[in-house]
């Protein structure tokens, strides 16, 4: 099965759409996005979506996942687990300098503050007409296109973990024209994921914990 593309567009209502990238991030009650423990940075969202159930992903449908890199500390998630089962609390595991949660539909939800960083877009998606190396896109769903070799990641629990979605390489996350740049990015006028490499995002099918998301990257 094809994934689908998100389509990024201007948000024209006044209430918070719960699929952007940036704006105001939709997050269960009793989670607090943590600041980066490299900087003290507050971590800032590069975006966010609700699970379709279009998408035959294995999840909760209407789940949403969302993401968030620090500002300043632009770098690689450079884990040194080996692929196959991760370690218990693995999301706690990693350099600090972001953050990512699965939160199933029935958490109680809070909104919170957007930083005025990056252009607010809302993602729309749209079924892709084949798999295969898709630039300059975010996509959901289908098969990962490796960049280089295939990776297989297990959960803490035993579950292997899914894929979700893929972010192309270089792909850019808009800055608003007073924000500053963003050290080491490719762009004066964007933001990027982990120094602009392709990221591919995993979580665990049981949604064991709302963090159990795994992120990696080739490039």
């Amino acid at each position: 099965m094809v994934g689908f593309k998100a389509l990024a567009l201007p948000v024209t209502s006044d209430v918070a759409p719960r699929c952007t990238i940036g704006g105001r991030a939709k997050l269960p009650s009793e989670i607090d996005v943590p600041r980066c423990r490299k900087c003290s940075a507050q971590l800032l969202l590069f975006l966010q979506f609700d699970i379709d159930c279009a998408w035959c992903l294995p999840f909760v449908a209407e789940s949403h996942l969302a993401v968030f890199m620090c500002p300043q500390c632009n770098e690689i998630p450079s884990f040194e687990f080996p692929t196959g089962q991760l370690p218990a609390q693995y999301w706690d595991k990693n350099e600090g300098h972001f953050f990512a949660v699965m939160s199933k539909p029935s958490s109680m939800e809070s909104v919170r503050h957007a930083e005025p960083i990056l252009v607010t877009k809302e993602l729309q998606f749209e079924p892709m007409a084949q798999d295969g190396h898709a630039p300059d896109t975010i996509r959901v769903g289908g098969n990962p296109f490796w960049l280089q070799g295939s990776e297989r990641f297990v959960c803490t629990c035993g579950s292997e973990m899914a894929f979700v979605a893929q972010i192309a390489e270089n792909f850019e996350f808009e800055k608003q024209v007073n924000a500053p740049e963003q050290p080491d990015s490719f762009s004066s006028n964007a933001y990027c994921l982990f120094l602009g490499n392709e990221v591919y995002i995993f979580a665990c099918p049981e949604q064991c914990n709302s963090r159990s998301v795994w992120i990696t990257v080739q490039g």
